[in-house]
This record gives structure tokens, sequence and C-alpha cells, in this order.
């Protein structure tokens, strides 16, 4: 019996590097989504080209999706009636159920630690609703099943 279509969430917040990589490895995360419209940080490890190199070799596939970003101009809500963002959204829905496929484990990847705090949670939602359950890993050890809805 098939477990159905997964999708994690994690946001980097004041971690550690190391840190970071030890939640992704504890829950079998095989690729990294980063969500992020801009892919910096004021901690350069969380850069997009420290990122993309130093998570192959921890055995997790990088890959940025711009189009599901935040930081919009208008608000995130506002943007998600937009064809680029719907145009993106698809995209991220065919990769996680690629992903999904081969039995890997996709995580989405910003920078907010809450994902209430971030535009997770609205992607939470969409995905939800598309009947993929959505895991939000929080702290170490620590994983949140709700809904947002």
């Amino acid at each position: 019996m098939s477990k159905g279509p997964i999708c994690y969430t994690i946001g980097y917040g004041d971690r550690t590097l190391e840190e970071f990589i030890s939640m992704l490895q504890n829950n079998k995360i095989t690729h990294l989504v980063d969500i992020r419209r801009y892919p910096h940080s004021w901690m350069e490890h969380f850069d997009k080209e420290p990122l993309r190199s130093i998570l192959p070799k921890n055995g997790i596939s990088y890959v940025h999706c711009t189009g599901v970003g935040g930081m919009r101009e208008s608000s995130y809500s506002e943007y998600m009636g937009t064809e680029e963002f719907n145009n993106s959204f698809s995209r991220l829905i065919d990769f996680i159920m690629e992903v999904n496929g081969i039995d890997g484990n996709p995580v989405l990847m910003c920078a907010e630690k809450n994902p209430k705090d971030c535009h997770r949670r609205y992607l939470a939602q969409h995905l939800e609703q598309l009947g993929i359950k959505v895991i939000h890993l929080t702290e170490p050890g620590q994983i949140d099943f709700s809904s947002f809805s």
C-alpha cells in the first residue's frame, strides 16, 4: 500500500550549517528545493552557491525554484493568483511527485524557522489541497504535521 506523496518544509533560521544538514539527514531528505526568490543569506553558507556545493557531498541534491519564492511587490496570496506562480507551482508539484516516485524525500527550504511566519504556509495549504502530505521540520527531533487550513 502506497504512503501517498509527501513533502517536507524547513527554514534555516539561525541554525549552523552542521545542525541544518543533520536535520535533513535525520529525516532522510534527498532533495532540497530552495524556495527563496533571492537565494542569499546574511549567513553566507546558506547562499545558493555554497548550498549547491555542500549538499550533494552530504547525499542531498539542490534545486532552486524562484517562481514560488516570497518577497513580492504584492502580497504573497495575491501573487499566488498569477500565471508565473501557477506555472512554477505546477513544476514544483511535478518535481515533488518525481522525487516521491523514486522513494526520495523532498524538502522546501527558506529562511524562516517557523512555517507560520513564512510563505511556506501558503504553499503547504495548496499542496495539502492536492493530497500531498506536508511535514514541517521545526527543531531537531521535532516535526509539525498540523495543517494551516
